[in-house]
């Protein structure tokens, strides 16, 4: 039996019902988690995990495959890593393998410490990572459960949706507030209201293009399919504008990338790659604000070059790195293990390094940020394989976008610390199950032999 045929054979298991109620209630909790102020406040933030464990508990037990090795393990083990961070070891054993951490606690004079220097920070990341873990379960359970429906856009879209209402929230705050006061819709911070948006960008273009090559024939376009595209890329021009007039640099940079990795995806010849430096400059030309034109300017004056001076805490983050290579300082304790290392404005604190990838290279250690990046690339590896070899144009686009939508956040979180806001880290967690699960809904292809042999068991 080709492996695809066996994949559907599990989505016509009863349980659809349940699968549209889980979905139901997944829109409300991660609508609710993006209302709340990202779900940034801890009391927000316990709601969200208890309502995402109450949802996988109604699904009862997984019917989707098990996890590619690749993918299983580096999350097995990455969950697992913060909770040994918090267990208190003895001295000696601290000393062996930390020993930066273990002078802290020579100092402190205590007997015994744990690997983190701030637990209480670790068990509010802990609990994020959680979250995350449980919407990246819940939703690849659903693709699956979906995977005979005609579409497997439908797990997709409660992200969407709520990302569109918090876009023309932004716009409006834009237009109606004062001057130069960017969009953040119930963000606390722009930058990470641009990163929610910059992700949920690319599903309506692909959807929009998925529509019209549905309905295409040779001479004309029916008529519904084309009105959905129409629709789609109306939301797709929400997003942007949202994007825009949020006033982050690097939202727009970010939004803007994710528009050219699905331009580079889909286009024939490989001339027309010229082409898109000369769009990507027209865009930054003639559709920014004059407020973001000025925020761009302040590049090039001197003391402005990043909030917070986010050059000299990326520089000083790196001894940080160099004393905690193995261990880490601990998940969500980069406040407490900076300020040694910090060496400009003395009387301010950095609760981020503005780099996630840098935060999480000293809060978890090189080898657990290695195994991080390789969990990346796997998760890129499905979704490129599904974006390539899956059977139908409509679930090429999805994986597409999967892509398009991962890579924008990665690029926006080398200056700012999206992947630590609840809200955003579920998304990505969201996107990123869509994108290895997408094979769920791909049919067999169907070469001639195996029609024939059809055609004759038909007979039989």
């Amino acid at each position: 039996m080709h492996p695809a045929a066996a994949l559907q054979l599990g989505s016509t298991q009863p349980g659809l019902r349940l699968a549209r109620t889980a979905i139901v209630l997944l829109s409300i909790t991660f609508a609710w988690t993006a209302f709340r102020s990202a779900g940034v406040a801890i009391p927000d933030l316990a709601i969200s995990v208890l309502a995402l464990s109450l949802i996988l508990a109604l699904l009862h037990r997984s019917q989707a495959p098990r996890l590619d090795p690749l993918i299983r393990w580096p999350l097995v083990i990455l969950t697992a890593w913060p909770v040994i961070q918090l267990v208190p070891l003895p001295f000696p054993l601290l000393a062996a393998i930390s020993p930066a951490r273990a002078a802290i606690a020579r100092a402190a004079g205590h007997s015994c410490d744990p690997l983190t220097a701030f637990p209480p920070g670790t068990y509010w990341e802990l609990l994020r990572l959680a979250g995350s873990i449980l919407i990246f379960l819940i939703v690849r359970e659903l693709m699956w459960r979906f995977s005979d429906r005609r579409t497997p856009w439908i797990v997709a879209a409660p992200f969407v949706f709520a990302s569109i209402l918090e876009a023309i929230l932004g716009i409006a705050q834009f237009y109606s507030g004062a001057a130069g006061s960017g969009a953040h819709g119930t963000y606390a911070s722009r930058d990470h209201f641009a990163g929610l948006v910059e992700m949920a960008l690319p599903f309506p273009v692909m959807y929009g293009l998925a529509a019209l090559r549905r309905a295409r024939t040779r001479f004309h376009t029916h008529l519904r399919p084309a009105l959905v595209a129409c629709a789609a890329f109306a939301a797709a021009g929400v997003l942007l504008l949202a994007s825009v007039v949020s006033l982050s640099r690097m939202g727009f940079i970010a939004a803007l990338f994710a528009l050219a990795v699905l331009a580079l995806s889909r286009l024939p010849h490989k001339r027309w790659l010229f082409a898109l430096p000369a769009a990507a400059v027209l865009l930054f030309i003639y559709l920014p604000p004059n407020e973001l034109i000025a925020r761009f300017a302040e590049l090039s004056t001197a003391g402005k070059i990043a909030s917070q001076d986010r050059l000299d805490v990326w520089s000083q983050t790196i001894p940080l790195i160099r004393d905690y290579p193995l261990t880490g300082c601990g998940l969500g304790a980069f406040e407490s293990a900076f300020m040694r290392y910090k060496l400009t404005t003395p009387l301010t604190t950095d609760n981020y390094a503005h780099n996630d990838f840098l935060q999480y290279a000293a809060e978890l250690g090189l080898p657990a940020f290695l195994l991080g990046l390789l969990l990346i690339a796997a998760i890129f590896t499905s979704a490129s394989r599904s974006a390539s070899q899956h059977s139908s144009p409509s679930g090429r686009a999805l994986s597409l976008a999967c892509i398009s939508s991962m890579s924008a956040l990665l690029l926006h979180s080398t200056v700012d610390f999206n992947s630590y806001v609840p809200a955003n880290a579920f998304a990505f967690a969201w996107v990123a199950a869509i994108g290895i699960s997408t094979r769920f809904s791909s049919r067999p292809v169907k070469t001639p032999s195996s029609t024939v042999c059809d055609l004759s068991r038909s007979l039989m």
